[in-house]
């Protein structure tokens, strides 16, 4: 069953049309990646369908309703929750209190909140060692480790990280990307990647997209577009 049907969509900035008429699925329990080089259009992709930047045409469906540029909060309590590129954390909070910010749908619930808390410190035991310590203290990996607990702890239908791999050490890179395909295998979340780092999650995705300047060029399976030439050729170096 499809979860989120992006139909036609259109995104212009400044004047400029960063994307056209894009149109992808993601399934419930998939994993779906978006690849392309820096400056194809994938992080605007990740804001349109999060509300954070407005479409000027086309559809985001979502879990069977109409969320073409609703408010940010609305579309998060439709369930869509966003890993956004560069972490974006609340720098003098303490990794404890930027977690809980993930749960401000829920905040008035503590013993959901708490549950929720042991679940990313179960996920990450380096957060709950220092949950107390400011998250501008923490290494890249930790800080990418907390902005995964964050959106996690909205318990969302669908997740979307953005650029998991910016920044990180192959080392760090492989243990996230073990996190998140446990995730595609042991809940019911479906997840969004949106990526440059295009052999690593190819590896691991259901489908995936190839984005260029805007426009999906490529869709298949993960290992379909590992084999493409294209693929290869232009993004593998081989």
């Amino acid at each position: 069953m499809t979860l989120l049907k992006i139909d036609k969509l259109n995104v212009h900035l400044g004047g400029l049309r960063i994307l056209q008429d894009v149109d992808m699925e993601v399934n419930n329990n998939e994993m779906v990646v978006v690849v392309g080089a820096n400056g194809a259009g994938k992080t605007t992709l990740a804001r349109a369908i999060t509300g954070t930047e407005k479409s000027s045409g086309g559809k985001v469906i979502f879990n069977d309703e109409d969320i073409t540029n609703k408010a940010i909060d609305v579309i998060a309590g439709k369930g869509i929750s966003m890993v956004p590129q560069g972490r974006q954390l609340f720098p003098d909070l303490t990794a404890a209190e930027n977690l809980r910010m993930g749960a401000y749908l829920y905040r008035k619930d503590m013993p959901r909140v708490l549950r929720n808390l042991e679940r990313m410190y179960d996920m990450f035991p380096v957060l709950r060692e220092n949950k107390d310590r400011r998250a501008n203290t923490f290494s890249g990996g930790e800080q990418q480790m907390l902005s995964i607990g964050r959106g996690l702890m909205s318990e969302p239908k669908l997740l979307i990280i953005d650029e998991l791999s910016l920044g990180l050490a192959p080392r760090i890179l492989s243990q996230l990307l073990d996190v998140v395909k446990s995730l595609k295998e042991n809940t019911d979340m479906s997840i969004l990647l949106v990526e440059q780092n295009v052999r690593q999650v190819l590896k691991i995705a259901d489908r995936g997209y190839v984005l260029e300047n805007g426009v999906i060029e490529k869709e298949g399976t993960g290992e379909e577009l590992l084999n493409d030439e294209y693929v290869r050729q232009a993004y593998l170096g081989l």
